[in-house]
């Protein structure tokens, strides 16, 4: 389907809807549209004849970069950027602008400029940027937390598999000593009965000794039952403790996997901070 538009009603459409404004080469205001002049705060008649360094901040207009603009300009080169002017009541608004040259019998008569107010928007941006960087860092702050806790429970853990250590050792010492005694009852229980034989010897005279062997022989019956007793004892104890050490080697490895997955984490917040604040600076 052939639809055929006439430049006029395009211009109309253009100039209902985009801020327009029309300089001479040496930048003073000839024409501008009701959309610009509401944009900056200004009556139509107000900008006629007004330069167009009004309209930029006072470090801009006297910088080499706004001179090249407008070398450039007159050269009929065009210039188009998100630009930053001053509206007549001082406030700072953003643009979108276009500066485009305008050509009579081959040279430039006049600079039009085709803009669009993007403050609302770029200060949705910046706000957006700024809530995710405060985020990233109070994650950051957070996976901080989190991570000295976990380190802290690691190093407690490692103490802990250290001191059930020392225990352990200390329980093989005792299992040394049980040992000794053991032995020491063995010979007690021979001593006596040795001692228990002479005395069926000696006849009426060794019955008093035979007391004594009998009594000997009895407490080395004991002395190495409670021996074996204590040795059934320390080696469940010690049993249970190699449990214990090998649960917490796997909690203690563990948890260090967990740390090394929150330093990570912590690495990407950051990131993230830093990638929000390069793009707060684009901005």
């Amino acid at each position: 389907m052939n639809i055929n538009i006439d430049a006029p009603a395009i211009l109309t459409a253009i100039q209902n809807h985009l801020a327009i404004i029309m300089f001479d080469t040496e930048g003073h205001v000839i024409w501008v549209n009701e959309n610009f002049a509401s944009a900056m705060g200004y009556q139509t008649e107000e900008l006629t004849g007004m330069h167009h360094r009004k309209f930029c901040l006072p470090e801009f207009a006297a910088s080499q970069a706004y001179l090249d603009m407008w070398a450039g300009l007159r050269q009929g080169k065009a210039y188009q950027d998100k630009i930053v002017r001053v509206t007549k009541d001082g406030k700072v608004v953003t643009l979108e602008a276009s500066y485009m040259p305008v050509y009579q019998q081959d040279h430039v008569e006049a600079i039009v400029k085709v803009a669009t107010d993007i403050t609302e928007r770029e200060r949705l941006i910046q706000q957006s940027t700024t809530d995710l960087m405060t985020m990233a860092q109070e994650m950051t702050a957070s996976t901080d937390e989190v991570l000295a806790s976990s380190n802290h429970l690691v190093s407690n853990m490692m103490s802990l598999n250290t001191e059930s250590g020392k225990v352990r050792d200390s329980i093989s010492s005792i299992q040394s000593i049980t040992s000794v005694v053991r032995e020491i009852a063995d010979q007690s229980h021979l001593l006596g009965l040795n001692a228990a034989i002479e005395a069926a010897r000696a006849g009426e005279t060794g019955r008093s000794f035979e007391v004594v062997a009998n009594e000997i022989r009895k407490m080395a019956g004991s002395s190495k039952e409670s021996s074996d007793n204590i040795s059934i004892q320390l080696a469940e104890v010690i049993h249970s403790i190699v449990a214990m050490t090998n649960q917490l080697d796997t909690v203690t490895k563990q948890l260090s996997l967990n740390s090394q997955a929150i330093s990570e984490l912590k690495k990407a917040y950051q990131q993230i901070t830093v990638t929000t604040q390069e793009l707060a600076s684009s901005i």
